[in-house]
């Protein structure tokens, strides 16, 4: 180890993916001094590194919305400085009911009032933002050209480097043994190479989040499951100004990668991950190809993109998400634990929503108010059943396949 590990920190950061590398780089920017972040393998492992990096703006809660542009504006900031591969390449969004129309509607109205930019659109429209596409079979779709696309890799590097510049000390290949914990408070982390005593502590362990918590009592309901996307040779007419896409419908989505494309799925009744089973050095590892469960969605995106079926498939990227009961993130301070806070559970969405609420977490910390309502991220949302493993393991089946679903009411 190039520096030596601490003997004191006053926050470590546990985890170093894009959701510990931001909440690094948020603390330090608010001027927080004594700052250690701990990574069980190297920065940018685990989930974090196999994301797709779409950056989309539109929700229907305006707040969100909100968080949403306040990422994206970082991340263009962060492209005036140093390369991230972000682009406002904006994004296309399929309809093909007139209750999927509805929810667009919401999504463009929630947009106007946070002030972003959203219409909807005719297939036709549609079709002259993606040529290759079909949409002759579409009610309508949803234009949002603010949304972008970022290489995951570049952004946790970003996030690391302006952290360090400012005196936060990352320590790799450092597993965390546990949380030590004294008269219900934060004194300590136990790690491979020591203990380092701190006030605070920052789970940010993310698929191991759950795991970490237990040790403590702590119910963090977070769970991985398989999470597939596609990547394909050369496709005639894709370039690299093509706009993402999302086709809720059929639960697929997808962005240009390398002259082909990237087709991803939030799948119907997806296969649980336990963490337990993973190998220790499971690092920047992927799970086993699983045709039988993408096959149906590859299908629905030759269906889409009809060059896709005389088009070869170069890899099939199967790695865990992480998703909670509900959908929604969890940011909270653990009640059974003083100085004990968690930012896990982002539901594939961690390089979106790294920059937000790594914010939010920071201003909490240094200033004591989050500067947000958090109170659809707390902990106080789940009860103690929540987070029992079975329980766990089959709601998450369910709740990648939430993300496109169409609102009731």
């Amino acid at each position: 180890m190039a520096e030596s590990f601490p003997k004191h920190a006053q926050i470590v950061v546990i985890g170093g993916g894009v959701i510990g590398t931001a909440v690094a780089f948020r603390l330090a920017e608010l001027g927080s001094q004594n700052v250690v972040v701990l990574e069980r393998g190297q920065l940018g492992c685990g989930t974090s590194w196999h994301a797709a990096g779409n950056i989309p703006l539109l929700d229907q809660i305006p707040e969100i919305v909100k968080l949403n542009r306040l990422a994206a504006d970082l991340y263009e900031s962060f492209e005036q400085e140093q390369p991230i591969g972000w682009q406002r390449c904006g994004r296309v969004m399929l309809a093909r009911t007139v209750s999927r129309m509805a929810e667009f509607r919401l999504l463009v109205d929630s947009a106007n009032s946070a002030d972003v930019e959203a219409c909807l659109m005719s297939p036709q429209e549609a079709q002259e933002k993606l040529p290759q596409f079909r949409t002759d079979d579409l009610v309508g779709a949803l234009w949002s050209p603010g949304d972008g696309r970022i290489n995951p890799t570049d952004l946790i590097n970003a996030y690391a480097r302006k952290a360090r510049s400012r005196g936060v000390q990352f320590f790799e290949h450092t597993e965390v043994k546990s949380v030590v914990v004294t008269d219900n408070a934060v004194t300590g982390v136990a790690t491979s190479h020591g203990v380092t005593g701190c006030e605070y502590v920052v789970n940010c362990a993310g698929l191991w989040s759950r795991p970490l918590g237990l040790q403590n009592k702590i119910g963090i309901p977070v769970y991985p499951v398989e999470h597939f996307y596609a990547l394909t040779e050369p496709i005639d007419g894709i370039t690299p100004d093509m706009p993402t896409f999302r086709d809720p419908d059929a639960l697929i989505y997808g962005r240009e990668e390398v002259g082909g494309l990237l087709i991803g799925c939030f799948d119907l009744n997806a296969k649980p991950v336990s963490p337990e089973t993973l190998p220790d050095n499971f690092s920047f590892g992927l799970l086993n190809e699983d045709w039988e469960q993408f096959g149906p969605y590859l299908e629905r995106g030759m269906h889409l993109v009809p060059a896709l079926a005389n088009t070869g498939i170069k890899t099939l990227i199967n790695g865990p998400e992480s998703f909670t009961p509900d959908g929604f993130p969890i940011l909270d301070q653990a009640t059974e634990v003083r100085g004990y806070f968690v930012l896990t559970g982002l539901n594939s969405a961690g390089i979106l929503r790294s920059a937000s609420l790594a914010l939010a977490l920071a201003q909490w910390l240094v200033h004591g108010d989050a500067g947000i309502d958090l109170s659809r991220f707390s902990l106080n949302r789940f009860r103690p059943e929540h987070n029992d493993e079975a329980w766990l393991r089959e709601r998450v089946r369910h709740a990648p396949s939430g993300h496109f679903a169409t609102p009731s009411g």
